[in-house]
């Protein structure tokens, strides 16, 4: 048991070199570009005449990258969720409670892991989309000139926002298989290799996905309420695509060397038209939801 654990930390840790970015450019532009799409049409005008800047700051979160120490330890985790990592716990809505759950619940010493290696993507899309919420409940109650700066702070977390959305349409993006199959044992014989993530969400996606292959594939507009709960849902049904998609890497299906697989290609523009729904319905779900008065809070106790 305990060579199979060095084994599985080697292969990660040898993954974890390399650098990893969901969807990639073109994928994420493709994504924030079809939430667009099929957008209810109630929504402050302002924010329909935003949509470039909104697909622009969908690559965001990966361009910044290498800006310094501080933010290099807290962006990664932000993009996935390690999803086998914390299957059997109650997740809580609030990421701090969530990291001291990790220690009593022992998962962390049950996995051999830090207290950020199961990543905190659900959290970090709940965050921004209670943001988002309260940023256009300010402007309901706003006045020039303070409504137009108000409306740049939606625009940037919006387009932030749908960046991680995005993330979490990506099946490499919940689970521990993140680049190359870890788990123990393979019978099946999924790669290994440390390049399926760029295989799939990069090389696959800029190769074979052009944004008429996702749009009619998204799903009718869905009003969410419980922000965490709706992230989470989603990631596990990314993460119940796990194999799928290993399974397809395996047979070639994303190989951009040979004729384009319409498996491969119906499978990838599903995911970015999940992708892209999520985002669509997280925007409008927080315009919303804005109409609402802020949730009273008890106040703290010394």
């Amino acid at each position: 048991m305990l060579a199979v654990k060095n084994l599985v930390v080697t292969v990660v840790a040898l993954c974890l070199a390399l650098p990893l970015f969901a969807w990639g450019e073109k994928g994420h532009y493709i994504c924030s570009e079809a939430a667009t799409f099929n957008l209810p049409t109630d929504m402050p005008t302002f924010f329909y005449k935003s949509y470039p800047e909104l697909i622009f700051l969908a690559y965001d979160p990966d361009r910044w990258r290498g800006a310094g120490d501080s933010l290099d330890a807290v962006n990664p985790p932000d993009h996935f969720l390690d999803y086998e990592f914390v299957s059997d716990l109650d997740l809580p809505p609030d990421r701090y409670k969530f990291i001291a759950l990790l220690g009593s619940s022992r998962a962390m010493r049950r996995h051999g892991i830090s207290n950020t290696s199961t990543g905190f993507l659900p959290w970090k899309i709940a965050e921004m989309t209670e943001l988002l919420t309260n940023e256009f409940r300010q402007w309901r109650s706003a006045r020039e000139p303070e409504r137009a700066l108000i409306e740049h702070d939606i625009i940037h977390v919006a387009g932030v926002l749908g960046h991680f959305a995005g993330d979490a349409s990506n099946p490499h993006h919940a689970t521990i298989n993140f680049d190359g199959w870890v788990m123990m044992p393979n019978p099946n014989h999924y790669a290994t290799d440390c390049d399926t993530h760029q295989r799939f969400e990069t090389r696959f996606v800029s190769h074979a996905i052009v944004l008429d292959d996702v749009t009619p594939r998204l799903n009718p507009p869905q009003l969410r309420t419980d922000y965490f709960k709706s992230a989470l849902d989603f990631i596990r049904g990314s993460n119940a695509l796990v194999e799928t998609l290993y399974r397809m890497d395996r047979d070639g299906g994303f190989d951009v060397f040979r004729p384009v697989s319409p498996q491969a290609k119906e499978f990838t523009a599903d995911r970015l038209a999940a992708g892209a729904s999520f985002i669509r319905d997280l925007w409008w779900s927080a315009w919303k939801n804005s109409a609402n008065p802020p949730k009273r809070r008890a106040p703290p106790v010394d």
